[in-house]
Formats: structure tokens, C-alpha cells, sequence
């Protein structure tokens, strides 16, 4: 599993009501799939701080732990309570649409995403250059969310912007075994459609 987590909740308006919490994740096929949901009455500190210490007792602790949500404030308090250790970021999808609704402009929007995807801070000064320029209240708005938030440039952790290819030692001492294993076998054919296969020095 990479190791960032995607937490938000969503409000029910069937006959019981309440809030659904879900945590979701990344493979190593970039596949997104759930990793935990849970339900409350509402989305405060508390209903937050239960869900993630579930989440937190399933999966134990993971190093470079990186968490993306949105800017509610009760995701922020549980997830600096719960998990101290993990970088907490901010998603671009919802950034850039609390802009649009907050500013009413689009293209402020996108000169926004686009200072928040850049991987050169040059290009990010220029992008932020412009936004001051186009809107001055969206760019303080941007300055005071936190560009380590939501810059891909400033982000402490490069693992919420990109995926881990490395092998764990685990898996890499397994395949060794078995280069090594093949090392000492021998494979003769039998028929067109059978081959002999013998351990080295065996007959």
C-alpha cells in the first residue's frame, strides 16, 4: 500500500441520517480502493478523533505516513491528535473548487491547480506571481491555507505526489531464493511436450 491516505466524510439523507467516514488508499497498480468506513451521528471532533483511532489500531504504525482531505477543521484537530507523526496535506480537486465557490472565478482556479502541480518552484513564483496579480484575495487565501499544504514543490513528503517502486526486503530476499534455486537445476526435454527437471548433482 502506498503509504498516503485519503479520508473524507459524507453526510446521509436516508431514514437514519448521520455521517459516514471513509479512508481510502493506493496499490502499486495506482488502483484506488477503501480501507476503512465508519458511521456517526455528525462530523465533529469526536465522531473524527473515533474514526481515525479505528483506522490508526488497523493499521499500526507506518513510517512517511501522509494523509489528503479536504480543509474541515475536525480532520485537521483527529488527525494531529491521532497520527502526530504523519504530514498532513491538503487535496487540489477540493482547493480549487472552494475557490471557484468562494471567489467566483475559474481561471483562478486553474492558475491555482497549476501552482499547486508544478514540480519547479520557478514556474510556481510564476503561477503564484500571476494569481496575485488576476486576484489578490485568492492569493492570500492560498498563502494562508499553506503552500506545504498544497504545493507539490513544497511538500515535506515526495510520497503524496509520487509512487514507490522499490521492492520491500521481504519480497526481494524471496525472488533471490529462487535465482538461486534455478541456479542449481537442470531441465532436459523429454517429449514436445515434457521436460525432465533435476536438482544439480542429483539423478
Amino acid at each position: 500500500m502506498r503509504p498516503v491516505i485519503a479520508v473524507d466524510g459524507t453526510h446521509l439523507k436516508g431514514r437514519f441520517g448521520g455521517t459516514m467516514f471513509v479512508a481510502t488508499a493506493q496499490d502499486g497498480n495506482e488502483q484506488v480502493y477503501p480501507i476503512a468506513f465508519g458511521y456517526s451521528d455528525s462530523e465533529n471532533n469526536l465522531s473524527w478523533e473515533w474514526f481515525l483511532e479505528c483506522l490508526r489500531g488497523a493499521l499500526g504504525h507506518i513510517d512517511d505516513l501522509v494523509f489528503i482531505s479536504d480543509r474541515h477543521a475536525s480532520i485537521e484537530a483527529g488527525i494531529s491528535k491521532v497520527f502526530p507523526y504523519a504530514t498532513h496535506t491538503i487535496c487540489c480537486w477540493h482547493f480549487g473548487e472552494n475557490i471557484k465557490k468562494r471567489f467566483h472565478r475559474k481561471d483562478v482556479a486553474d492558475i491555482m491547480d497549476s501552482a499547486a502541480r508544478t514540480y519547479s518552484e520557478f514556474n510556481y513564483n510564476r503561477h503564484m506571481e500571476e494569481l496575485h496579480r488576476l486576484h489578490k484575495g485568492a492569493f492570500e487565501y492560498a498563502i494562508d491555507a499553506g503552500p506545504h499544504k498544497w504545493s507539490r514543490v513544497h511538500c515535506p513528503k515526495e510520497a503524496a505526489w509520487s509512487m514507490r517502486h522499490q521492492l520491500t526486503d521481504a519480497a526481494h530476499l524471496v525472488i533471490l531464493k529462487r535465482v538461486e534455486k534455478c541456479n542449481y537445476m537442470t531441465v532436459n526435454p523429454v517429449d514436445w511436450n515434457i521436460f525432465s527437471v533435476k536438482l544439480k548433482g542429483n539423478q
